[in-house]
């Protein structure tokens, strides 16, 4: 290596972390505070301000509908029931349609500022589909793609889902993703029909007899993503953006130790 490459001037330090993509691993969360959190994230990565981001976080136990119109049907029991159950009901800004959330799912947003060769919206959801496909893989569990309605986007085993996908792209700024179903209690979906349809979701554990471990999901999930999307994520520390730090603790979310 000679000198030219071993000298980087000290200004373009921050720019250079600005770039690197990286993954942030949160913890257990309800959605109107992931609603806030990306809304943020996503107005800051228009603006340059933050890196492409792959966000993997949990929800805690709710109903959830997306941008899509929602229909009362497709509660199969009255709003109580689920209220009584702990179970509370959120409208949220990406697409899709209703679905139940629960901390055994690993949810996985990547907030991506798509390239112009990027920029094409069924592509995109191909290879969101595509990194859950071959994580789900890594773990004993073959999953395919339909296409006979827009309401079965997600991955499917025979008739069962076992990963939820919705999103929501602004200015070419991708956020929201997908939801895979590792492992838990799953009765309360058996009262609605998720996306409208009458079908049941299906964990990891239930197919398999195994209980995945959520670190190594994540890792693969991250491999996956990569390869992918094509971007070299890399494990956040508080060093790869004052950004982020700052977006996080204003969300009232410690990921940088202080």
């Amino acid at each position: 290596m000679d000198d030219t490459q071993k000298i980087v001037p000290k200004r373009s330090d921050e720019k250079e972390r600005n770039r690197q993509p990286v993954v942030v691993e949160l913890d257990i969360l309800d959605v109107p505070k992931v609603d806030d959190l990306i809304s943020s994230l996503t107005r800051l990565r228009r603006q340059d301000r933050i890196p492409d981001l792959l966000l993997l976080l949990g929800y805690s136990p709710c109903l959830c509908v997306g941008a899509r119109r929602f229909d009362d049907k497709d509660l199969l029991k009255p709003m109580a029931f689920f209220i009584d159950h702990d179970v509370p009901f959120y409208k949220s800004a990406r697409g899709g349609g209703l679905t139940y959330h629960w901390p055994g799912q690993l949810v996985c947003y990547p907030i991506l500022k798509l390239t112009r060769a990027e920029q094409n919206i069924p592509r995109y959801m191909f290879l969101l589909e595509e990194i859950a496909l071959r994580t789900l893989a890594a773990f004993g569990v073959q999953a395919e793609r339909k296409r006979d309605k827009t309401a079965q986007i997600g991955l499917w085993v025979g008739e069962d889902k076992i990963a939820s996908m919705g999103i929501r792209i602004s200015q070419w700024v991708t956020a929201y993703g997908f939801a895979l179903n590792l492992s838990g209690d799953t009765a309360i979906s058996r009262y609605i029909r998720p996306c409208g349809l009458d079908v049941k979701l299906l964990t990891v554990e239930q197919h398999t007899g195994n209980v995945p471990k959520r670190s190594l999901v994540g890792e693969k999930v991250v491999a996956c993503a990569r390869d992918v999307l094509n971007r070299p994520f890399v494990s956040w520390t508080p060093k790869n953006s004052d950004e982020l730090c700052k977006v996080f603790e204003e969300h009232g979310i410690n990921i940088c130790g202080t």
